[in-house]
């Protein structure tokens, strides 16, 4: 499961570039099916792990998300979308991301 993995890494990021000066947020979404998968999930990670995330429903409220994100109707997944402070997608990485990947990410952000 990519998410296991990219996780941390995500988290690390994060940590990386606000210790940088940089204010960067990682926001995770789910599009689990069932609430209680994701649940399930939340409850496996360890204490420095994810402890909360959205849930976008399957119908309308998913679909009228992605929508306004310009995204597809049924992403692959992992799906990461960088989104700048007024609310545009940046960059769309469809698949995993790895650690090699962070320094394009500081340069996206002018860093």
């Amino acid at each position: 499961m990519p998410c296991k993995e990219e996780i941390p890494r995500l988290k690390s990021w994060e940590q990386r570039l606000n210790a940088a000066g940089k204010s960067f947020q990682v926001v995770f979404v789910s599009m689990d099916d069932d609430p209680r998968q994701l649940q399930d999930f939340l409850k496996t990670q360890p204490a420095e792990g994810l402890r909360s995330t959205y849930w976008l429903r399957e119908g309308k409220e998913r679909a009228d998300w992605l929508k306004s994100a310009e995204l597809p109707d049924d992403p692959g997944l992992p799906l990461h979308v960088l989104v700048d402070g007024r609310g545009r997608a940046r960059c769309v990485i469809d698949g995993a991301v790895e650690d090699t990947d962070f320094e394009q990410l500081r340069a996206l952000i002018g860093g």
